[in-house]
């Protein structure tokens, strides 16, 4: 596949001076529109402890980075640009509890792990290797986090109807870096490569 040429970085401010480095970056799918709608819809019902995920903030992880500096940022865009393969609509195959309805952290909706998510994985992790980034050993799990929950919640079980969930569809390939805040983290997408 041909190297494309779109790729749009974001006009953010880079951390304070003395950083030399995004915080707490990674590479994520961003849903279209009709997917965040029904991922957020009223009729998606959730436990009443979980706080559900902003509609802007919904997306689907590749790859955690960490620290990226500068330079490194970068060259991962300018290799993602030519591996941001289209992603063909992903069916969600149940609503779960991460890492367990014992003890809650995340309310997630899986995704089946179709041959289209196989090789963009590969092809992100090949890009942070390229770019002289460590790659997390964990296997790719598609998911998108729908709701996270209080460090001692309680048990729940997932009260989600997810059969009546569109399959989910992707516009672009984004390199986010994440802000802590009070209110929950906060996305900054610093570059993003349509997949169409």
């Amino acid at each position: 596949m041909a190297a494309r040429a779109d790729i749009r970085w974001a006009p953010v401010m880079r951390n304070p001076p003395r950083s030399d480095a995004w915080q707490r970056c990674f590479v994520a799918l961003a849903p279209d529109d009709a997917s965040r709608d029904a991922l957020t819809s009223s009729a998606l019902t959730l436990p009443d402890p979980a706080r559900r995920v902003p509609y802007a903030q919904l997306h689907l992880t590749v790859a955690f980075i960490g620290a990226l500096p500068f330079e490194q940022g970068d060259r991962l865009a300018s290799r993602l640009r030519g591996r941001a393969l289209p992603i063909p609509p992903a069916p969600v195959e149940r609503i779960e509890c991460w890492p367990a309805g014992a003890h809650p952290r995340l309310m997630v909706a899986v995704l089946a792990l179709s041959d289209a998510f196989v090789a963009l994985d590969w092809h992100v992790r090949s890009s942070m290797i390229e770019t002289g980034l460590p790659v997390d050993a964990r296997a790719f799990r598609p998911h998108i986090t729908l709701a996270r929950f209080a460090r001692d919640a309680s048990a729940v079980a997932p009260l989600c109807d997810f059969a009546a969930l569109p399959p989910m569809r992707f516009t672009s390939l984004v390199l986010y870096s994440s802000t802590l805040a009070k209110q929950g983290a906060r996305y900054e997408a610093l570059a993003s490569v349509p997949l169409d």
